[in-house]
C-alpha cells in the first residue's frame, strides 16, 4: 500500500470518528433518559479519544 492510500484511509477514518462523536452528543441532547444520556456521553467521549489518536498518529506519518 503506498503513503497516499495509506493517509486517505486515516483521513476517512478520523472523519468518521468525529461524525460517530458527533452522533454520539446528539443522542445524549435528545434524550430524556438519565442513564442513556449517561452513556451516550461516555461514547462520545471515547470516540473524541479516537478522533485524536488518530490524528496524532497521522501526523506522525506525515513528518
Amino acid at each position: 500500500m503506498d503513503n497516499d492510500t495509506l493517509f486517505d484511509i486515516f483521513k476517512i477514518a478520523i472523519i468518521n470518528e468525529h461524525n460517530a462523536y458527533e452522533f454520539y452528543l446528539k443522542a445524549a441532547k435528545d434524550t430524556t433518559n438519565e442513564e442513556a444520556k449517561k452513556l451516550f456521553e461516555q461514547f462520545a467521549a471515547t470516540e473524541l479519544k479516537h478522533e485524536r489518536s488518530l490524528e496524532d498518529f497521522y501526523k506522525s506519518l506525515k513528518q
